[in-house]
C-alpha cells in the first residue's frame, strides 16, 4: 500500500511544490496582514503532508528495498524537506515555544510533588522522599527549575527563530518550492526519479 506513494511521489510534488509557489507568491506580493490565510492554512496542511509523504518515501526506497532498486532519488527527499520547511516556518515561528515547555515543566513538577510529596502534615511542609522541606523552599525551587527552562528554551527559540524566519522569507519559500517544482516535472516528463540529478550529473 506504501507502494502508491513511492509511485506518484512525482504528482504529490508537482501539487505541493504549486501550492508552496502560490503561498510564497503571495507572501512576496502582499504585506503580512493582508496574505491570504486559507493559502497559509493550506501551506500549512502541504507542510505536514508531504513531511509524512517524505518519511513514507524514505522508508520505503532506502529502508524496505534493496539498494540497486532504489526508486526515490536523495535529491527528492532533501528539496521535499527544504520546501516543506519553508512552509511551516512561519507557524512555527509564530509559536510561543518557550512559555509552553515552562508551563509543561510546572505542570509536570507540580505532578511529581502530588506523586512523591506528602502534604498532610499541613501546608508549611512537605515531606518529600522521607526529607521534611519547608514548603517555601519547595515552592522556591520549582520557580526556579521553571525560570530556567524558561531561559534555556529563550535562548534556543531565539536562535531556532532566526533561521525560521530565514526559510519563512518570500524569495527562500519560492526558490525552494521552485526547486521541488522542477524535480517534480523533470521526474514526470523523463521518468525517471533523479529529475534534475539526472541532467546535471555527469
Amino acid at each position: 500500500m506504501l507502494e502508491i506513494v513511492v509511485e506518484y511521489l512525482g504528482v504529490i510534488c508537482l501539487i505541493a511544490s504549486l501550492i508552496g509557489l502560490f503561498y510564497g507568491i503571495n507572501k512576496f506580493t502582499k504585506s503580512k496582514p493582508h496574505e491570504s490565510q486559507p493559502l497559509k492554512y493550506l501551506a500549512l496542511t502541504t507542510s505536514i503532508i508531504i513531511g509524512l509523504v517524505n518519511c513514507v518515501a524514505i522508508f520505503e526506497a532506502y529502508v524496505d528495498t534493496v539498494p540497486p532498486d532504489v526508486t526515490v532519488h536523495w535529491l527528492t527527499i532533501v528539496l521535499i524537506f527544504l520546501a516543506g520547511m519553508s512552509m511551516l516556518a512561519d507557524p512555527l515561528k509564530e509559536t510561543p515555544l518557550a512559555a509552553i515547555i515552562a508551563m509543561i515543566t510546572l505542570g509536570a513538577l507540580a505532578g511529581l510533588l502530588l506523586l512523591f510529596g506528602d502534604l498532610s502534615g499541613g501546608i508549611s511542609n512537605v515531606d518529600l522522599f522521607g526529607i521534611i522541606i519547608p514548603l517555601w523552599i519547595v515552592i522556591l525551587g520549582m520557580v526556579l527549575i521553571v525560570g530556567l527552562v524558561f531561559l534555556a528554551t529563550l535562548f534556543t527559540e531565539f536562535t531556532v527563530d532566526k533561521i525560521l524566519q530565514l526559510i519563512s522569507w518570500s524569495p527562500i519559500v519560492i526558490i525552494f518550492n521552485a526547486g521541488l517544482f522542477l524535480q517534480a516535472l523533470l521526474m514526470i516528463i523523463l521518468q525517471n526519479p533523479a529529475g534534475i540529478w539526472s541532467i546535471i550529473s555527469p
